[in-house]
């Protein structure tokens, strides 16, 4: 690189704990969210979704460890494939990567409107902060504030997610003790296996709500694509991952449980902005100040993790522009602040569009709109990791301080290799779910169509103007 700006790398500020947050207030933000929209498809059995689609997060999670342990820069997703396949397959999975992220900083701009609103009625008895226009504008003043927080630096980010995820986790814990407790007492868990069998007979709309639980687990990513910020990335991230794999999985079942057990599933469905917030709210005698709490660390979950999705688009579009899957302007880094400026406030401002050209749409129908597209982009590049890890198992003979497990052996070319199976129950299990995905989410397949057409057209315009070919050795990928 040149003496511009693009010459200043990226400073690493991130500790285990901080690494830990990132992967946790991506992912466990999902749930201040999903979880009313999966109780509206999958009913009664949401939990078992969950279950269903936790197969993609705990394999897929595991995979990026150790890519991320083994290649600990900034890209994720987008660096694998293209060091793994080339140039146009990295450029599709990081394409697919910052539709996710988008989506996702679009997505929790607005689940931070709902628990705001959720606050605002329960103080002033007005639900004005929950209906369009203001649950919108809202949205995108959150995700304006965050953008010039980043610009300043990673290091203001990642103390607030440290914060919030601490005041969180304590929060859950709380919410799932209690919980437990009370639908024992109430032996409201009864009724439930009779539930299920409703649920599940209309089988359409289970196989819907499996693709809706992969919201839940959307974020996974977000450890990696901080890994050029990282201390010690090598044993920081597979142990941050691990962590945040644990804690997502367990509070999300835990919580769904509860929702379908403790009140009936119906009421959580008919709030999908705030769907904690009712379900403490029929908590016995503290219910009432556990959902003002549950409500006011609903805002700083959902900040966190707009924020979160800030952090990452920048970082998978600073990561192509330094691998030359898109111009070189996107890996310019501010000399001052050191960070990727130009990409902060490009996607930021993409995902406030999104917010405001639908303002006239209800706020429940446009959290469903943004939602529907949230797990598109994000599927694509998972297929690409769990694919990438595998080759390049078999092509690269570095290895990182961690491995996925669930190893077999083999000979390749003359040499001793082993492949993932973890890695391969990720690639088949990402893309059965992604083929649900497209063939029952009408919405989201268009505009995940047009997103990545739209890409590859860009992709192939760029690459011809600078003479370059599509399908360069893939091996020989570096930074």
């Amino acid at each position: 690189m040149g003496l511009g700006e693009e010459a200043y790398g990226l400073k690493r500020e991130i500790g285990v704990y901080g690494s830990f947050s990132m992967g946790y207030s991506d992912v466990g933000a999902d749930i201040y969210v999903a979880l009313g929209i999966l109780a509206l498809y999958a009913q009664a059995a949401a939990p078992i979704a969950l279950l269903i689609a936790a197969v993609t997060y705990v394999t897929t999670g595991l995979t990026y460890a150790e890519l991320a342990s083994k290649y600990p820069v900034a890209g994720g997703g987008n660096f694998y494939a293209t060091k793994a396949f080339g140039p146009l397959h990295g450029f599709i999975a990081g394409w697919g990567l910052m539709l996710d992220y988008t989506v996702d900083i679009a997505l929790f701009g607005l689940a931070t409107s709902g628990y705001v609103g959720a606050i605002v009625k329960t103080f002033f008895g007005t639900s004005v902060l929950l209906q369009q226009p203001f649950y919108g504008i809202l949205g995108a003043l959150v995700i304006l504030v965050l953008m010039i927080l980043n610009i300043f630096g990673i290091s203001y980010s990642s103390k607030l997610n440290e914060v919030v995820t601490a005041l969180s986790l304590a929060t859950i814990a709380i919410l799932i003790g209690i919980g437990l407790y009370s639908a024992l007492l109430s032996n409201s868990f009864a009724s439930w296996p009779g539930q299920i069998t409703t649920s599940l007979l209309t089988s359409q709309n289970f196989a819907y709500g499996i693709t809706l639980a992969m919201a839940s687990y959307i974020g996974i990513e977000s450890i990696s694509q901080a890994a050029e910020e990282t201390k010690k990335p090598s044993k920081v991230i597979p142990k941050a991952t691990k962590l945040s794999i644990v804690s997502v999985l367990v509070i999300a079942v835990s919580l769904s449980f509860l929702t379908v057990t403790l009140i009936p599933w119906q009421v959580v469905a008919s709030s999908p902005e705030n769907p904690l917030y009712v379900l403490s709210l029929a908590y016995p005698v503290i219910g009432g100040i556990l959902s003002v709490w549950v409500a006011f660390m609903g805002i700083w979950i959902c900040t966190v993790s707009t924020n979160t999705g800030v952090v990452g688009v920048s970082r998978v579009t600073f990561s192509m522009g330094r691998l030359g899957l898109l111009p070189r302007s996107m890996a310019k880094i501010s000399r001052r602040f050191r960070t990727p400026y130009i990409t902060i406030i490009i996607f930021s401002l993409v995902a406030i569009l999104i917010i405001l050209v639908n303002l006239l749409l209800p706020s429940a129908s446009l959290l469903n709109l943004v939602a529907s597209i949230y797990n598109f982009g994000a599927l694509v590049a998972y297929m690409y990791v769990n694919l990438s890890a595998i080759k390049l198992r078999l092509v690269d003979s570095s290895n990182g301080s961690y491995r996925s497990p669930l190893n077999i052996p083999l000979n390749y070319r003359g040499k001793r290799v082993s492949i993932s199976l973890t890695s391969i129950i990720g690639f088949i299990s990402c893309g059965i779910i992604w083929l649900i995905l497209i063939s029952l989410h009408s919405l989201g397949r268009e505009l995940g169509v047009v997103w990545f057409g739209i890409g590859l057209a860009m992709f192939l315009a760029y690459r011809k103007k600078l003479g370059q070919p599509l399908l360069s050795r893939a091996s020989q990928t570096k930074l």
